[in-house]
């Protein structure tokens, strides 16, 4: 029998100049305003918001469709994890984000170039891309080269900014043979702080009055 693993793969965006990181930090908020847009419409149903408010999305936010199709996921999940732990009086505040990029916005490569091996290309709306310098610890390094060399599917990236710092989480797929027994436990290793979607939400409980 087979089984999909999965792991996150975490690199670190290494000096990107500031053209770059006015790109990113633009599409960052860009993808955040999105997200809490899409929260708005308090749908938990992907299809009812490509239905009814996908052409609007395209319209007010200056992203690569495939971006606004990522924000309108994550907005999904959101909602959904939120509606499943909430408490009595809770409120739903989106504290930060993560940028998710799927195959069709992004593509990474393995180079001559000096600075570092590693470039991640990212497509950020109808007119703007760039190319982010990647560099990788020892174990990292490892995994990313076994998925270059087609060991390892490469599926989505996510774009995180910890303390002023940029960094690419990369999700890597495979399927494995197992025993076709109950007991079986595969182990999934996600990664850096288990991330492989950053997101966060603060839950503040009304006092009673």
């Amino acid at each position: 029998m087979q089984r999909e693993v999965q792991i996150c793969v975490v690199g670190k965006v290494f000096r990107p100049n500031k053209s770059k990181v006015l790109a990113l930090n633009k599409t960052f908020n860009e993808y955040f305003k999105l997200v809490k847009w899409y929260l708005g419409c308090n749908s938990k149903s992907k299809k009812f918001l490509h239905e009814k408010c996908y052409e609007d999305a395209k319209r007010l936010f200056n992203l690569n469709t495939a971006l606004i199709q990522t924000a309108r996921d994550k907005a999904v999940e959101i909602l959904k994890s939120f509606e499943e732990n909430r408490k009595e009086s809770s409120i739903l505040k989106l504290e930060r984000i993560s940028i998710r990029f799927d195959k069709r916005c992004y593509s990474f490569s393995k180079t001559d170039n000096a600075l570092t091996p590693y470039w991640l290309t990212l497509s950020l709306n109808r007119k703007e891309r760039i190319s982010l310098p990647i560099v990788f610890g020892g174990k990292q390094k490892q995994r990313i080269e076994e998925a270059l060399k087609g060991e390892w599917k490469f599926a989505t990236v996510e774009i995180v900014k910890r303390s002023g710092e940029w960094y690419a989480h990369f999700v890597l797929k495979k399927f494995v043979e197992v025993p076709d027994e109950p007991e079986t436990v595969i182990a999934i290793d996600r990664g850096e702080r288990n991330l492989a979607v950053a997101e966060r939400f603060q839950r503040r409980i009304q006092a009673n009055q």
